[in-house]
């Protein structure tokens, strides 16, 4: 029978059925994508009952945390098996909605040559808390030396805070602290802080200071 002849429906059925059989050998996304990416391993859909890597439940939670140098957002989602959805805002005027109160200093984020800094305090088998929020080691210092240098020792103590919480062995950080405290007639502290200093790494300087407050 010749094409010109055979009635409209035959002939868009005999259409679709070539259609169909060349597309029988490709999925969808070859033809989103030209070639068609390679699917990991790990994604591809597996028979029977596939293993979940987290457990869900009240008890399971994903920290997540947004930093610019302006402004810090840490936020511990629950995960629930029934599914969520979480907004973070980080512009003013969202009415209606609970914020919480904002910290007064925030974390420096940590630039290309704060990579150095830390992997010279890793190569010494000291710890860094993951929990803590990263922050830049050489801001923080700058931040602190400003702070110091206008008299302003209680935040030059919280510029020292924000690093100790994250690297709470930094020798230099805590020689520093430990100096703040002692500006602040913390003298008990300041002992406690230079103690802890000696025992990351040793100061000629820090352990006369310390000579002199303990024989007082």
């Amino acid at each position: 029978m010749r094409l010109d002849s055979m009635p409209l429906h035959l002939l868009v059925c005999a259409s679709a059925a070539l259609a169909w059989g060349g597309c029988a050998a490709k999925n969808y996304t070859h033809y989103l994508i030209e070639p068609a990416p390679a699917v990991n391993p790990v994604l591809e859909e597996v028979e029977g009952t596939q293993l979940r890597p987290l457990g869900f439940g009240s008890t399971t939670a994903m920290t997540v945390r947004w930093n610019d140098g302006g402004t810090l957002t840490e936020v511990s989602i629950p995960l629930l098996s029934s599914g969520q959805r979480i907004v973070i805002e980080h512009t003013p005027g969202s009415g209606g909605v609970e914020r919480i109160p904002a910290t007064r200093l925030v974390p420096p984020p940590p630039t290309t040559a704060d990579q150095t800094l830390e992997a010279a305090y890793r190569e010494r088998g000291l710890r860094v808390n993951p929990d803590a929020a990263a922050v830049s080691l050489s801001a923080a210092r700058t931040q602190m030396q400003t702070a110091i240098a206008e008299g302003n020792y209680q935040i030059g103590l919280e510029w020292c805070q924000l690093v100790l919480d994250r690297y709470p062995a930094h020798p230099e950080t805590l020689r520093a602290q430990g100096s703040l405290l002692l500006l602040m007639g913390e003298r008990d502290k300041a002992i406690e802080v230079y103690e802890a200093a000696e025992e990351v790494e040793s100061d000629p300087e820090v352990r006369r200071q310390l000579d002199v407050l303990q024989n007082r």
